[in-house]
């Protein structure tokens, strides 16, 4: 009966040896957690520093659970909580720390938007000029589209900071323009005594551009989003990445979004009259031709028989072909087949040399609205419009001279409207100040010149005028 009694006593003693081990470890897992967060913890075990107890266990180093306390006899002791317990922390607990990007709060006069070169040249002028905060930014994802473009000598007159460009740009010139017929034997051409134009690549005019605006300190922004977030009767708020910007007008020469359009009031798409369709060819070199020391610009005002316009311009490492035509106009005739007459009539002509195949699948396009500011308005809810947003393209195709020169007067009108207490009101002035003047060089040749092609391959005069027409914007008529 005693030795029975010993036993039951023996194993309750097990049993509350058991118990109290898992009581410990259970305290030493609390502690631990503690630890993990950063809690300096001096756990103590029966009113002793954990650290002035004999050990009686091995530590395994697992994360405490299962595997935690090794058995030793019948006592059991908990795995100090400390760094070893931090360090085994499995990964889904751990929680990585968030990186929070501060916004940047900004504030100008005129936000000025857009890849175009007028872009670059209205933020320069109208902090240069006229003393006004002015941020330039870009559009994100607008695209820049490098080729040969006519340029009117005239542009360097637009403002006093574009005559160094003159000697600055890398520019071929051209003396005038041939034009050729249907046939071998039916060509005129008009050969000034001075330049009458020049040929330059897009991305080296824009970079100028660029460089000029830097020059006199205008900033850039170039954010991976933008977005017009509302407007009021004082201005413009825009989130632009982590930029949030108030301005109280804008300028664009890019077309944003058209949710952005409508929000901007914007107009609506061009019209398929307007809109017409530039394919463009570049051939590298510059053996497959010879136009002299004094260039004229061979063209054609009748290409496939459809009065399509096509361009030859040299330039001192390549050419290019260019021809246009409506956009309506591609369910009956394709791009490939009006490049195709085009270059058959520049061999007939004895003008391009090459005889073998040119790979028209490298040919690429633009489409462009021709005159579209003479149809568009210009001024949207406390923006203008400038450059190609608003369609300042001549009736002839020239980008560059008429498109700069919108921002001339686009900036006269921001500064004038800056100091008026209703700024929308103040821009109406816009749309009237350069009907007069930078209008009539956009509508180039007003007359059908299915009735005046013959009289320009005959009549000296006629072909001095029509050329005058393509290249300086004058009236046929005078």
């Amino acid at each position: 009966m005693a030795k029975k009694e010993m036993k039951i006593k023996s194993v309750s003693r097990a049993q509350l040896a058991s118990k109290t081990s898992v009581a410990k470890v259970a305290k030493t897992n609390d502690r631990a957690a503690i630890a993990r967060k950063g809690i300096e913890a001096k756990p103590k075990l029966n009113g002793k520093k954990l650290a002035d107890q004999k050990p009686i266990a091995k530590v395994t180093g697992k994360t405490p659970g299962k595997n935690a306390v090794q058995k030793t006899g019948m006592k059991n002791v908990a795995k100090p909580a400390g760094k070893v317990a931090a360090k085994t922390l499995p990964q889904s607990v751990v929680k990585k720390p968030v990186r929070v990007i501060p916004r940047v709060q900004m504030t100008a006069d005129v936000l000025v938007m857009g890849e175009h070169p007028a872009a670059y040249l209205c933020a320069a002028l109208l902090h240069d000029v006229a003393k006004v905060k002015v941020i330039h930014s870009a559009i994100p994802g607008e695209p820049v589209v490098d080729r040969l473009c006519h340029l009117n000598p005239e542009f360097f007159g637009l403002a006093k900071m574009l005559e160094p460009l003159r000697r600055k740009l890398e520019m071929d010139t051209i003396y005038g323009v041939q034009f050729l017929g249907a046939d071998a034997a039916t060509r005129s051409e008009h050969r000034s005594k001075s330049i009458t134009g020049y040929i330059v690549s897009y991305k080296a005019f824009r970079n100028a551009m660029i460089e000029i605006a830097k020059e006199v300190g205008v900033q850039f922004l170039s954010p991976e989003t933008l977005d017009i977030q509302r407007l009021d009767e004082t201005g413009v708020d825009l989130s632009m990445g982590n930029i949030h910007m108030r301005t109280r007008m804008m300028i664009t020469a890019g077309m944003p979004t058209i949710a952005q359009q409508k929000m901007l009031g914007m107009p609506e798409n061009w019209g398929a009259d307007v809109v017409r369709r530039f394919s463009i060819l570049k051939i590298k070199g510059t053996k497959s031709t010879d136009l002299g020391s004094r260039p004229v610009m061979p063209m054609s005002l009748n290409v496939a028989e459809q009065l399509c316009w096509g361009w030859l311009m040299p330039a001192s490492n390549c050419i290019q072909l260019m021809v246009e035509q409506p956009v309506e106009s591609l369910g009956k005739i394709s791009q490939r087949q009006v490049m195709s007459s085009w270059i058959d009539t520049l061999r007939m002509h004895d003008i391009l040399k090459s005889t073998g195949d040119l790979k028209l699948a490298d040919m690429y396009h633009l489409d462009i609205p021709i005159t579209g500011a003479l149809v568009h308005e210009g001024v949207a809810n406390r923006t203008l419009l400038i450059g190609p947003a608003a369609g300042f393209y001549s009736a002839t195709g020239e980008d560059l001279y008429p498109n700069c020169w919108s921002s001339v007067f686009a900036v006269d009108a921001a500064v004038a409207a800056l100091k008026e207490r209703f700024l929308q009101d103040a821009l109406q002035p816009y749309r009237h100040q350069w009907r007069t003047t930078l209008g009539d060089y956009m509508r180039g040749p007003q007359q059908n010149l299915r009735f005046l092609l013959p009289l320009v391959y005959r009549n000296e005069v006629m072909t001095q005028r029509l050329t005058e027409s393509i290249l300086a914007g004058k009236s046929l008529v005078r």
